[in-house]
């Protein structure tokens, strides 16, 4: 089997560390701020989905390369665990500085890059990273564009990268299932209890 050329992340997308996510409550209320919302690490579900946003008020405008795009992928800069793909567009929303985006040049698909990502990439990010030995992981932006990405031909990346996102969708619609029979188990338990409670 032929070896599959590689090439490093920095060289097929740009990477970028987000905007300090400091609350500033206080300049909401003061004229000449703007409010974005934001993506947080937390906001950042196992499947694929962002779970809420946080609002943020800034004097100074935020540059538009810092905006989530479609096609973007998120990742965790503290304790890597999952890549997310954006397939929304999110006008007007940034990303904390303990989020990285990893933004594909043109001619690689981005769901690949994700795939590539969480498949692999990750494991070999935790073994390259500031403090692997303490419980907080921390990737730095030299890392993760150095991580070798294997070049297949787009076709195929598209392919593989549909492949990642029908099976993260299929994960999300069995933990629905598994949380709803678990839902069903416990209101028949209750009621075999609430039954043989009124019999005695």
């Amino acid at each position: 089997m032929a070896l599959l050329n590689k090439v490093k992340l920095g060289d097929i997308a740009d990477v970028l560390n987000g905007v300090s996510d400091t609350r500033q409550s206080v300049l909401q209320y003061n004229k000449g701020t703007t409010t974005y919302s934001i993506i947080q690490p937390n906001n950042l579900g196992d499947f694929n989905e962002i779970q809420g946003l946080t609002k943020i008020a800034r004097q100074a405008v935020i540059d538009e390369s810092y905006f989530i795009r479609k096609n973007d992928i998120l990742l965790k800069r503290l304790n890597p665990d999952t890549a997310t793909l954006i397939t929304i567009e999110m006008p007007y929303t940034t990303f904390s500085s303990n989020l990285f985006i990893i933004r594909a040049l043109k001619g690689y698909y981005p769901a690949y890059i994700a795939c590539l990502l969480e498949n692999g990439g990750l494991a070999w990010l935790n073994s390259n990273i500031i403090g692997s030995v303490s419980a907080i992981k921390t990737i730095s932006i030299k890392a993760l564009k150095a991580l070798e990405i294997p070049i297949i031909e787009y076709k195929k990346q598209k392919i593989i990268g549909q492949m990642w996102l029908l099976y993260k969708k299929k994960k999300q619609l069995l933990n629905q299932l598994i949380i709803e029979d678990r839902r069903l188990m416990a209101a028949v338990m209750n009621s075999v209890v609430s039954n043989d409670k009124e019999g005695k």
